[in-house]
């Protein structure tokens, strides 16, 4: 059967009915007066009419009523020059239900020849759904924590959301629609054409620029170093590239404040090794000389300067070690391993050798964790070692149990000892500081090493005291899983 019939009676272009129902999309043919002569049942629902409710009725009827004046122009215009096309290419496209109610649509025009002269098939599709989508990915990309930015293939701004404007200092309107190459410092404007072409034919999720030094230049002239991912998107209306720029002004202040941190602690390590202990081995073999060349017949008060002399000699040079390893402490150590806890606690209380009348008892979590062992080894080491020496009694009981926390491992160690007054609690972590120092050789330095290595690593430390008891007890946190920001 012809696709295209005519009815004698009454002049009506026909198509086969069903062969036209079974479009997807709505279809309806138009004369050149603008009038329906057919239209199948999927646009009589989109419309909300019923079936064969539309036909001979002028197509005006299915527009939005501000956009009908103008629409027999149109009609007269399409005749005039009859193409294969879409309809209103670049503008929103709206139809009007039998109810009154507007909803965005799509519509392909194609004129045909019938026996009753010039005819056109508009194919028309509700796009309500399409529309909602990118509603809510504009909704999306504008609420979004960093900057987002929209390009064309050709290089040209589509779009870009306050968070962007922001770290760019630029108006919307400023940036639609220009090139991207506004937002870099002119010396990479020449070379990222070709970067930008070579992304448009092999596109990708990727991160741009890794490993090198990436800024954007802001309106006023000056550079931003950025982070930017890139991520390429199909649209109905073409390839788009959505870019994520993030402003990492703060973190690169950071990283500098801590290299020129790092930069001193390198420089006083240096001095200390070097200019410091030669002297003090200097002063130590002239004593050991003047001791020589007196003999036994150097007097008791003489002798007794010398003895007093080496040991400050001694005390010096032990200040020394212990400046070096708090230097060395703020290092964390980008080698991890899986570590025993229980074998860890017991190779350092058999190291510490503590008296047979103290009690050691480790209890709670006691399997493996992923950590650096030095740095944890040292930390809990330095504890321990503290509640032991600074027993007051001959006796005493110390408890260490760990407890696992999300990430972290929680370490308690906990002595009966004469305790740490309240007032004392920041002061003991800071450098060179000791509640007493009775026999001349500690230095202040142990926890505040703890305090480096435990906060190089990620974790903090707190010391409680109980009211009215006695006893200290330290907690702190070490991760017990390897963590890629601390061990790179």
């Amino acid at each position: 059967m012809d696709m295209l019939t005519r009815n004698p009676d009454d002049t009506v272009l026909h198509l086969n009915s069903a062969l036209l129902n079974a479009f997807p999309t709505g279809v309806v043919v138009c004369n050149p007066a603008g009038m329906i002569m057919l239209a199948n049942a999927e646009l009589h629902r989109l419309f909300g009419y019923a079936d064969q409710a539309l036909i001979g009725k002028p197509i005006e009827i299915l527009l939005p009523m501000e956009h009908s004046p103008h629409h027999k122009a149109h009609i007269h215009a399409f005749f005039s020059n009859p193409t294969k096309r879409s309809m209103g290419t670049g503008r929103e496209l709206f139809g009007r239900r039998y109810d009154g109610t507007t909803f965005p649509v799509e519509i392909g025009l194609n004129p045909i020849d019938t026996p009753v002269g010039k005819q056109v098939i508009a194919t028309v599709t509700d796009i309500s759904n399409r529309r909602r989508l990118e509603h809510n990915f504009a909704k999306i990309v504008e609420a979004a924590p960093v900057g987002m930015l929209i390009v064309d293939v050709h290089g040209n701004i589509n779009h870009c959301n306050k968070q962007l404007l922001g770290i760019f200092g630029y108006q919307l309107d400023d940036l639609q629609g220009r090139p991207l190459e506004t937002l870099l410092p002119e010396r990479h404007r020449g070379k990222h054409h070709s970067y930008r072409n070579a992304y448009i034919e092999k596109p990708t999720v990727r991160a741009m620029g890794i490993e090198r030094d990436l800024t954007g230049l802001h309106k006023n002239g000056t550079e931003v170093p950025v982070e930017i991912g890139l991520n390429p998107i199909e649209t109905a209306e073409g390839n788009y590239i959505v870019a994520t720029i993030t402003d990492i002004t703060q973190r690169k202040k950071s990283e500098l404040k801590l290299k020129q941190v790092n930069a001193d602690l390198d420089e006083f390590t240096y001095v200390a090794s070097h200019d410091l202990k030669s002297p003090l081995r200097g002063i130590e073999s002239l004593l050991e000389w003047i001791e020589e060349d007196l003999g036994e017949t150097a007097a008791d008060t003489v002798k007794n300067n010398l003895k007093r002399a080496h040991l400050r000699i001694k005390r010096m040079e032990k200040l020394i070690e212990d400046l070096l390893e708090y230097a060395r402490s703020g290092r964390q150590q980008s080698e991890t391993k899986t570590l025993d806890l229980k074998q860890t606690l017991d190779d350092i209380v058999q190291l510490l050798a503590p008296p047979a009348s103290f009690s050691i008892e480790i209890g709670g979590y006691l399997g493996e964790i992923q950590a650096s062992s030095i740095p944890l080894e040292t930390v809990l080491r330095n504890l321990i070692s503290n509640a032991l020496k600074h027993h007051d009694q001959n006796h005493g009981t110390l408890q260490i149990t760990i407890t696992p926390e999300d990430a972290y491992c929680i370490f308690d160690i906990q002595d009966d000892g004469p305790g740490i007054p309240t007032n004392a609690h920041e002061r003991i972590f800071k450098l060179f500081q000791t509640l007493s120092s009775e026999d001349g050789t500690r230095s202040g330095v142990g926890l505040a090493v703890c305090k480096r290595l435990v906060e190089a690593h990620g974790g903090k430390i707190e010391v409680h005291a109980q009211d009215n008891q006695r006893g200290t007890r330290f907690r702190f946190w070490w991760p017990r899983f390897s963590r890629r920001e601390l061990n790179v």
